[in-house]
């Protein structure tokens, strides 16, 4: 695979920050009207859909970070790497979709179901972007998504709901058929990413891609419990209004994320491809601006997010907002977490060590909850996240460090040469 032209990574930041929030809002919008329409019980099924669909995700995420190390770090061939990764999916999809299936038939719950019915595609989408990311064409990838999977299935639910007023089986077997849409469309762009024809042994990449990629997943499978274990204690243990009151809080500081997702996704290409030196200069960069933006929003939501929750949701949710400050300080170096994660998978080499430290900040979420919320209730869940996520934050710097031979300041503190080139202030020449 030849190198691509390297265009700004600021306007491929830039771009899928737009797209991340035309999605985000679309999602609020068909969220609203789904709920108004089909009432608590459809909109349970919904929900329950992307959660089980979440999991696709996560097992997806171990084939995307197999092509990134084989194609990126590696340099090995891509079209034996992306022939290879076509196999693993095969043998993944066929396993997730049977599970699936299989507690649709003893539950009968719907949802299962339509889960069971996107799960192959959801994969092949996250996989085959990949290739359009290694290949610096995350602008083409972002506008075939939003178009499907992101903002396009939120207006075709817009308009299945407000002009068809149709059920919920039509809007959900819609929502399947924009993932196949997905997957067609990324799947036409992929042969000429490709190059020549497949070479070395395919038994090794097998074998790599299983054994590094199913690290991975089990990795993001734990991030993703780990995101949601205190919702599900809190579930467990206390009313439904204080879960009600907890998760508007949690998606209000996860709000915050999509700088970080941006840059993540913009960059990830890079990450694995550039030399070692380079990928981590590049990382640290990102890790101190991200953080630097997300303190710069943490402290304005921290200020005025629980006097708009009071006044857009109403006083019923008040602790909603002392909720959101206890989230805020874990949220802002988290949102730097996934670029050093990526470093240390991918571009290191090391999933086993990322997997451990992704088995801490579970113990660590579930085991503060726990112990604290019989005195803390609503805010038990709040304290864990930020302890745990600033934890691993500080265990992944320490690392990142070690392997790189930079400081903490490196990945900390900003400077004046992150900032991109347009917005650069220009000092004035100094007159003769």
């Amino acid at each position: 695979m030849t190198a691509a032209p390297k265009s700004s990574l600021f306007r491929k930041i830039l771009h899928t920050f737009v797209i991340l929030l035309f999605g985000q809002g679309s999602t609020i919008a068909a969220g609203i009207a789904t709920a108004r329409a089909y009432g608590p019980d459809g909109k349970g099924v919904i929900a329950l859909t992307w959660v089980l669909l979440g999991f696709a995700l996560a097992a997806a995420e171990g084939v995307r970070e197999a092509i990134s190390y084989q194609i990126g770090r590696e340099k090995l061939e891509p079209h034996a790497v992306w022939h290879t990764a076509l196999r693993v999916l095969a043998v993944t999809s066929f396993a997730g979709t049977a599970v699936l299936v299989a507690i649709w038939l003893v539950s009968g719950k719907s949802a299962y179901a339509y889960a069971a019915a996107a799960f192959p595609f959801a994969v092949y989408v996250q996989a085959a972007g990949m290739l359009y990311v290694l290949r610096d064409r995350v602008e083409k990838i972002n506008v075939q998504n939003a178009a499907t999977i992101g903002g396009g299935t939120s207006i075709i639910t817009l308009g299945l709901v407000l002009i068809f007023h149709a059920p919920l089986w039509v809007m959900l077997s819609a929502w399947v058929g924009t993932y196949v849409a997905a997957a067609l469309w990324a799947a036409t762009g992929v042969p000429e990413m490709l190059g020549t024809e497949p070479a070395g042994d395919p038994r090794v990449l097998w074998r790599e891609q299983v054994v590094f990629g199913s690290k991975v997943a089990l990795s993001a499978t734990i991030t993703l419990l780990a995101l949601r274990v205190d919702v599900f204690i809190i579930s467990a243990l206390l009313s439904p209004a204080v879960l009600g009151i907890y998760t508007l809080a949690l998606a209000s500081a996860e709000a915050t994320w999509n700088v970080s997702r941006a840059a993540l996704w913009s960059a990830a290409g890079r990450i694995a491809t550039l030399d070692f030196h380079d990928s981590a200069a590049l990382c640290a960069r990102l890790a101190r601006s991200l953080v630097a933006v997300q303190l710069g929003a943490g402290i304005a939501l921290f200020v005025c997010g629980p006097w708009l929750i009071d006044h857009v949701y109403g006083a019923r949710f008040h602790d909603s907002g002392r909720a959101l400050r206890l989230l805020l300080p874990g949220a802002v170096f988290y949102s730097a977490d996934g670029v050093l994660s990526n470093f240390i998978s991918v571009r290191a080499a090391r999933p086993g060590l990322l997997l451990m430290f992704e088995c801490i900040t579970l113990v660590l979420i579930a085991g503060i909850t726990f112990v604290t919320i019989s005195r803390l209730g609503v805010y038990a869940g709040a304290l864990a996240h930020s302890t745990a996520f600033l934890i691993s934050y500080m265990l992944k710097t320490t690392v990142f460090v070690r392997l790189t031979g930079m400081t903490a300041w490196d990945v900390l503190i900003p400077r004046l040469s992150d900032l991109p080139q347009a917005l650069r202030v220009r000092r004035l020449a100094p007159k003769v």
